[in-house]
Formats: structure tokens, C-alpha cells, sequence
């Protein structure tokens, strides 16, 4: 079987369906029916993760792309193509939740398996002057608008769920950012995920460690430092509802704080 290489693949399942899509409209992205009993079919992405990740000895998920089978590929190539036929104002609101969350996960390791070698996914390149990464690339196409990565957090997640815990639940495919989930989201079961992926998040030291006096803190807050309190102050009072006591105790204003990112690829492999 032969695969798509490049940015081909993800570009051809958005357009495909898009028609005349036009760049991403939140009011558009954010449609929902509240009560709505109408459930989306997950199984292809957790048959997908069940396959072909693993947890680390450091407690980070890693996928092996290098070894993904071509049946497993055709499988997340038809998941992705499926979700985005989805009409969204069918869905309540944590359905909606759960299509999102998969969507962009599913779709970052469609783009790095077109991207094997890759050291990290900021060095894909999808085009234009000024790109950094894949993030801004309309590679998807939902209720026929063009959807990039970074879309789906600011013009999906940001209008309609005002609590930052979705974060937590997306992985740009780096060892420094939160895990790749090892579970589909699931609308009846969405709240209790978010809630554990910011609690392992927060209390790993690749999050946060004390470091003298002062604090190491993952990039990861301060690229969204908007959605958890606009500020570092903000930031330090969202990370004390999560942290263990050792941790909380060290989040005292006026401290010190250093930023770190690891922005190394989430493989098997090492390199």
C-alpha cells in the first residue's frame, strides 16, 4: 500500500471535504445542542494508541512512528476523515469537547508519520515565509471552515470552553508538553480525563521543579498564559489547585522563575 508523503495527506482529507471552505469562523466551531444524546464513534483512535504507544519509564506517552503499520495509517487517515464530516451542532457541548480533543491529537500524529524524520514537530514545514511548525497550516476542514492546530485551541476550544484544563488534554507530539493520551476522550467521561491529565501534567518535574530559590517552570504556561489567568501570578494560583503539597508550598509570589521547554519529538526511538 502506498502512503501520502509530505503535507499531502492531511491536506487532501481537509480540502477534500471543504469545498469552498473558508478560514476558521468561531461562531461556526463552537456550535452545539445542549441535551443532545448523539454520541461520535471513537474506537479507530484507541485502537490506533493501544497499538502503537507506550508510557515511558518517565511516565511520558511515546508513540513509535517509526514502526506504525500501514494498516494502522489507512485506519487513522479514514479516523480523520470521519470526524471531519461531523456536524457539530448535533453534538453537546462535552461531545464537542471530546471530537476536538481527538481531532487535534489525531491529526498530530498523522502529520509526524508523514514527517518521519523530523527531531521535533516545529521543524515540519508546511509552507509560507513565516511558518514555524505546523500549528498554523489549514491541514483539516470542520462544517466548512479551514481548521489549522492552532484554530482548534483559538477559534474552537477558547470561545465555548472557559477552562484551561482542555490544554491539558492536547498534545503537540514533544516530550515537554502534556502527554499524548493513551484514552480517547469520551463525552460522558471528558471532566474526570481533564482532571487527571492536569494533575500528572502539573506534577511531573518536567512542569515544574525547585531549583534554589527559586522555580522551574514548563513553557507551556507561559505560551498560554492567556487562557490561565493572563499572568504569571495567574498561572502560579492555577498550578496550586493541582500540585502536591511539596509543590504548592514553593509557589510564592516574587520568586525567581525560570522557563524550559522540551521540545524533542515523542518517539520510541532515541536518536
Amino acid at each position: 500500500m502506498m502512503i501520502p508523503s509530505r503535507r499531502l495527506l492531511l491536506f487532501a482529507l481537509g480540502m477534500a471535504l471543504s469545498g469552498c471552505a473558508v478560514s476558521a469562523d468561531p461562531s461556526v466551531l463552537s456550535r452545539y445542542r445542549p441535551g443532545s444524546a448523539e454520541k461520535l464513534d471513537h474506537r479507530a483512535w484507541q485502537l490506533f494508541l493501544d497499538r502503537n504507544t507506550v508510557v515511558g519509564a518517565d511516565g511520558v506517552t511515546r508513540v513509535n512512528y517509526a514502526e506504525v503499520p500501514a494498516a494502522d495509517r489507512e485506519m487513522l487517515t479514514e479516523y480523520l476523515r470521519a470526524l471531519q464530516a461531523v456536524r457539530l451542532d448535533r453534538l453537546d457541548r462535552a461531545e464537542q469537547l471530546a471530537f476536538w480533543l481527538n481531532l487535534h491529537n489525531a491529526a498530530v500524529v498523522r502529520l509526524v508519520l508523514d514527517h518521519l524524520i523530523v527531531s521535533s514537530p516545529d521543524d515540519i514545514d508546511l509552507g509560507g515565509p513565516f511558518a514555524d511548525g505546523p500549528w498554523q497550516a489549514d491541514i483539516l476542514a470542520v462544517m466548512g471552515q479551514r481548521v489549522s492546530l492552532a484554530s482548534i485551541r483559538r477559534s474552537a476550544l477558547t470561545p465555548l470552553f472557559h477552562d484551561p484544563r482542555w490544554h491539558y488534554g492536547l498534545s503537540d507530539a514533544t516530550l515537554g508538553a502534556p502527554s499524548l493520551p493513551r484514552l480517547a476522550f469520551d463525552g460522558t467521561t471528558i471532566d474526570r480525563a481533564l482532571e487527571d491529565a492536569a494533575i500528572a501534567f502539573v506534577n511531573h518535574p518536567r512542569a515544574i521543579r525547585i531549583e534554589g530559590d527559586g522555580l522551574v517552570l514548563s513553557a507551556f504556561w507561559r505560551r498560554y498564559m492567556d487562557d490561565f489567568g493572563g499572568g504569571l501570578a495567574g498561572v502560579l494560583a492555577h498550578i496550586g489547585l493541582y500540585a502536591d503539597r511539596d509543590v504548592r508550598v514553593a509557589l510564592q509570589p516574587g520568586k525567581p522563575v525560570r522557563w524550559v521547554d522540551d521540545r524533542r519529538l515523542n518517539e520510541t526511538r532515541r536518536r
